[in-house]
């Protein structure tokens, strides 16, 4: 019989962001008439998540981290599903033009990343919360990943899975 390897993204880069006000953004198609506060507006008062044609606008439980370990994977087909482990997970579609993805925070300068130009379904999610808001330090531990895969048809932005606060 022979070997089948598990699948295994196409490109994976991993660095260290900021967040900051519980919320960041991924922009594959900036323009200037972009309006993300109608989109911040949309993720607040919906389920944490909220995207158009420019970018996709997710709320973090936690209020901030300066030093967040970020990942980036880029997939040829939908990744396997992990959500059992992450304690956040959304789904959306993003649109990439011009081979950048930027990724950006209120207070913080932009990240880019070299992703293929095109319609991308968007896997995101994020672990290690400890605390809604303010997490009592500003390198609390959590992490975000975002795997990106090919996808003709447009993904409603929705949230999969939510983190509570552990009642103590």
């Amino acid at each position: 019989m022979p070997y089948v390897s598990a699948p295994a993204p196409l490109q994976i880069e991993e660095r260290s962001v900021r967040l900051d006000y519980g919320q960041f953004c991924l922009c594959g198609n900036p323009a200037p008439d972009a309006d993300y506060m109608t989109l911040l507006e949309q993720a607040i008062n919906g389920s944490g998540i909220a995207a158009d044609d420019n970018g996709v606008i997710v709320i973090s439980p936690h209020q901030n981290n300066f030093s967040m370990p970020f990942r980036l994977e880029v997939w040829h087909d939908r990744p396997p599903d992990d959500h059992e482990d992450w304690e956040e997970a959304f789904e959306a579609s993003l649109l990439v033009v011009d081979g950048g993805l930027r990724y950006f925070s209120p207070t913080d300068a932009v990240a880019n990343f070299e992703v293929p130009s095109g319609r991308f379904a968007a896997g995101i999610a994020g672990r290690g919360f400890v605390n809604d808001g303010w997490p009592g330090s500003v390198t609390p531990g959590d992490r975000w990943r975002v795997q990106l895969w090919p996808s003709a048809r447009d993904i409603p932005a929705r949230r999969l899975k939510e983190w509570r606060h552990p009642v103590v």
